[in-house]
């Protein structure tokens, strides 16, 4: 039997593991006590099995290659990366998802950007991530009603 060296059977493999996160988000869901509070985490744990399901039946009937491994990828960047996630997820108590979120998506925009930066892009980066953010806080709060941290900076 001849195997596809190319085949992304890494992939697959992670596929399956998130849908297992998944289920499991699904079964810690079942046990909240306001039924709304469960729709946030089970619409997107359902979005993350049918994606991984669509991802393994393309592997299965070979759709699903692996890419070219890329030369040059920063360490120090994927490092910054994270620890700017991890700094913003522990600013967010203190000073709240808005006062967060703003810097935390600055940063990670100064971080991964590989093209020069243009007059373009300064002028148009920062309204476009302000944007991103502040809808993001009118979708999570709004319309999906999660709570959201005020930042104890903030309250009287």
């Amino acid at each position: 039997m001849q195997t596809d060296d190319r085949k992304d059977t890494g992939g697959a493999i992670i596929s399956a593991v998130m849908i297992g996160i998944a289920c499991l988000v699904i079964w810690d869901s079942m046990s909240y006590t306001d039924p709304d509070s469960a729709v946030f985490p089970r619409t997107f744990a359902g979005v993350l099995i049918a994606a991984s399901l669509a991802y393994i039946v393309m592997w299965l009937f070979g759709r699903a290659k692996a890419g070219a491994a890329q030369e040059g990828g920063s360490s120090v960047r994927r490092f910054l990366l994270v620890a700017v996630m991890l700094g913003g997820t522990m600013a967010m108590p203190v000073v709240g998802f808005i006062g967060a979120a703003l810097p935390v998506f600055a940063a990670l925009t100064l971080i991964a950007m590989y093209d020069p930066w243009t007059r373009f892009r300064v002028l148009v980066y920062p309204l476009i991530g302000t944007a991103i953010v502040l809808g993001f806080f009118y979708l999570f709060r709004e319309v999906l009603l999660v709570p959201l941290p005020t930042g104890s900076l903030f309250e009287g």
